[in-house]
């Protein structure tokens, strides 16, 4: 593959996805800044890739693309990676668990991490809301990962990444997950592979 990709957002949020997707498969891409304190996700220019103004966003060639699980996707599909699954069945369950974590459990886990990024404290009828969502959706992760190594089966997969990238608002909301310690083991397993390392920075110069 060329290095004709370019993905704007940030190595962290739901942008992460997309670095930890190339880093997985080698896909030689840019980074691309966008600074939101100086509004250029609002500039004529950064709307041209994604008129919603929001990261992440793909270019490629005169190809644009928005939306973290459709760039994933796509960048799956044009390496004619098996990330996304081995199977049929396998790639249907790595997309369930993918669209489960981003309908069901991200609201509530961004919501209670959402002060460590607009440092306002969450009115507490919304903290206990938020909670009780997340209490809600996480013991049905724990119990599945209870039965399986990765969330599609026997194999990483895709759907590994998203749930985890969702997963990741929980450490910003210092959740404890210590009472699903499938969840735990799992998530510790997937983030410390190389490939995370290398797309959220955490890997040695």
């Amino acid at each position: 593959m060329t290095n004709s990709i370019k993905l704007y957002g940030p190595r962290m949020g739901s942008s992460l996805r997309t670095h930890w997707v190339a880093a997985e498969l080698g896909t030689p891409y840019e980074t691309v800044p966008v600074d939101f304190s100086k509004g250029e996700h609002k500039g004529e220019a950064f709307l041209q890739i994604n008129p919603m103004g929001q990261v992440p966003a793909l270019v490629d060639g005169d190809f644009n693309l928005a939306e973290s699980m459709a760039i994933c996707s796509y960048m799956i599909e044009k390496a004619g990676s098996d990330l996304g699954g081995k199977t049929a069945q396998q790639r249907a369950k790595a997309w369930q668990w993918s669209l489960w974590a981003a309908l069901n459990l991200y609201q509530h886990l961004a919501t209670l991490a959402s002060p460590a990024w607009t440092q306002q404290p969450l009115a507490s009828d919304v903290e206990t809301a938020a909670k009780a969502g997340a209490a809600k959706y996480l013991p049905v992760l724990n119990a599945h990962l209870g039965t399986q190594r990765y969330m599609a089966g026997d194999s990483f997969t895709v759907g590994d990444i998203n749930v985890a990238t969702v997963l990741a608002y929980a450490t910003f909301a210092k959740l404890d997950l210590s009472s699903y310690p499938n969840v735990t083991k799992w998530l510790a397993g997937v983030t410390d592979r190389p490939a995370y390392a290398n797309a959220s920075g955490a890997a040695k110069a």
